[in-house]
């Protein structure tokens, strides 16, 4: 008996410091609110291979996305799945991949006709601003937005408002926030003529209301078309707006900022970013963080293979760097298509296509604000897979690199989305050659990205795992690489039950009847 006894004390002492670390270490995940209003354990709706944002019937396509400013995402795309039209629709989701709004998203526009190619940003208030190109007319393409709320409801007159519905078709529209719940909505306007496409623009406030003239002002007018155009924030309630220029011989790089009022503040008609007597196009930029812009482009200088050029403007329109631009990539071959966002630091982090290799790959550099390459010369190797690697977009990944994301053809058959994420001193941080976010069967395209907000991000796609149609697909990826899962339900082993069994056991050793005896014990 005793050495019994001495069994139990000894397993005792082992069993409860453990039981008791395990009891004290084990918080359970805080209480949420789901959709539904319920009250639940936090759990997350992220699988591999993405969760399904949008699995309605027909096509849905042309998937953009903001942050929500709350940890989540709002995801615009444009939805066939009333079998004859093009339409808007939008969905919220959380951290945890879990739909906030009706299943399969809001109507955003359901008019008559087609709705194409929405772009979205944040209302700053937990909602979005959604612009596209609406062809509710009948003849022509005009620019249409919508305010939803964090609820998804709409704010604004049903079906949208009309930013502009001049004569002709509008279109590529692109917008930013102005920072004060509103939005700066540029666009490529032919109410001229279409061999004389211009730039224009619109501010639409809080409420709706257009705060321009009607039909939008004018930002270029010059003669022959302006393509390519893009805008970001001035930081002032303005917008800095580009756009590739076919004034000149060939096509150039010109900007124009424009204030909150709507008012011109740099050269009429714009100024010349870069005006080299070969080709420059595709222009990308984004803020500097004080009141200008880094904008990079496509460059055919050296007359045989496009390189990547950027250079930097500041808030009264003046060129920092040098004239026409410092060169970011002059290597072998092609290089396309320049992607950036900003360093943080008053820099930017740009990304190109690049076929210095045998086939696309993709590369990227880091520039300082003023001009200097900080990275390996004409860039870090992000995916040298074989195959294309295309359709590629980044964002900030908070802390001076970047997350960026594109559709792969490595497998050989079909379309993947892939990532990496490269720090501020310019090394890739995950998988070489990128993770894996989505490998499911068929094809995975037009990738976006945004910012998660804590070193993370949101990646969204149009996907044909369903073998008829594309879907909407996303996945939260982790500054590590990897997405959140639901933990398991730790171990916990209630102290009292231990002292209860142990106890049993010792007192019914005790209490054990003598051969013979007539006593029974029940427990």
């Amino acid at each position: 008996m005793r050495i019994l006894i001495s069994i139990l004390v000894a397993i005792l002492i082992v069993i409860l410091p453990v039981c008791n670390n395990l009891n004290h270490n084990y918080r359970p995940e805080p209480q949420i609110t789901n959709a539904a209003g319920d009250m639940g354990l936090t759990t997350s709706d992220w699988v591999a291979d993405g969760t399904g944002i949008c699995t309605a019937i027909d096509f849905q396509n042309f998937p953009q996305l903001c942050s929500d400013g709350a940890g989540g995402a709002i995801i615009a795309w444009a939805d066939l799945r009333n079998g004859s039209f093009w339409d808007i629709y939008a969905q919220r989701i959380d951290a945890s991949g879990v739909a906030q709004w009706t299943a399969n998203g809001v109507a955003i526009c359901t008019a008559n006709n087609d709705q194409k190619f929405p772009q979205l940003c944040s209302d700053d208030i937990g909602g979005a601003i959604i612009v596209w190109a609406d062809c509710r007319s009948g003849t022509y393409y005009d620019i249409y937005a919508q305010r939803v709320d964090a609820s998804g409801v709409a704010q604004w007159t049903v079906n949208g408002v009309a930013i502009c519905t001049a004569s002709m078709d509008q279109g590529e529209s692109k917008l930013c926030s102005d920072n004060k719940s509103g939005a700066i909505i540029t666009w490529l306007d032919q109410r001229n003529g279409i061999t004389n496409t211009d730039v224009y623009a619109q501010q639409i406030n809080a409420t709706g209301a257009v705060q321009w003239r009607a039909n939008g002002t004018a930002i270029c007018t010059a003669i022959n078309n302006q393509w390519w155009v893009e805008l970001c924030s001035d930081d002032a309630n303005g917008a800095i707006i580009s756009w590739a220029d076919g004034r000149g011989a060939g096509w150039d790089i010109y900007a124009q900022r424009v204030n909150s009022s709507g008012a011109m503040q740099w050269l009429a008609n714009g100024t010349a970013i870069c005006t080299l007597s070969s080709t420059q196009e595709a222009p990308q930029l984004c803020s500097d963080g004080a009141g200008g812009a880094i904008i990079a482009w496509e460059d055919f200088r050296n007359g045989s293979y496009w390189d990547i050029y950027a250079q930097l403007v500041n808030s009264s329109g003046a060129r920092q760097w040098t004239a026409d631009g410092v060169g970011i990539c002059t290597a072998n071959m092609d290089q396309w298509v320049p992607r950036l966002c900003s360093d943080e630091a008053g820099g930017a982090i740009i990304v190109w296509s690049d076929c210095r290799g045998s086939s696309y790959d993709i590369y990227t550099q880091r520039v300082n604000a003023s001009g200097a390459a900080q990275w390996t010369a004409d860039g870090v190797a992000i995916c040298t897979a074989s195959g294309y690697q295309s359709g590629y977009q980044l964002c900030s990944d908070n802390a001076g690199g970047a997350i960026i994301t594109w559709s792969d053809h490595r497998s050989g058959s079909s379309y993947d989305i892939y990532a990496q994420r490269v720090d501020s001193s310019g090394a890739p941080q995950w998988t070489v050659d990128g993770v894996a976010i989505c490998t499911a069967n068929r094809d995975q395209q037009d990738a976006a990205i945004c910012s998660d907000g804590a070193g993370g991000a949101f990646i969204i796609w149009k996907d044909f795992r369903s073998v008829y149609y594309s879907d909407i697909y996303a996945l939260l990826i982790d500054s590590t690489g990897h997405y959140p899962t639901t933990p398991p339900i730790p171990f916990s082993f209630p102290l009292s039950m231990l002292l209860g069994l142990l106890m049993a056991i010792l007192l019914g050793s005790q209490l054990k009847p003598k051969p013979g005896s007539k006593r029974r014990i029940t427990f």
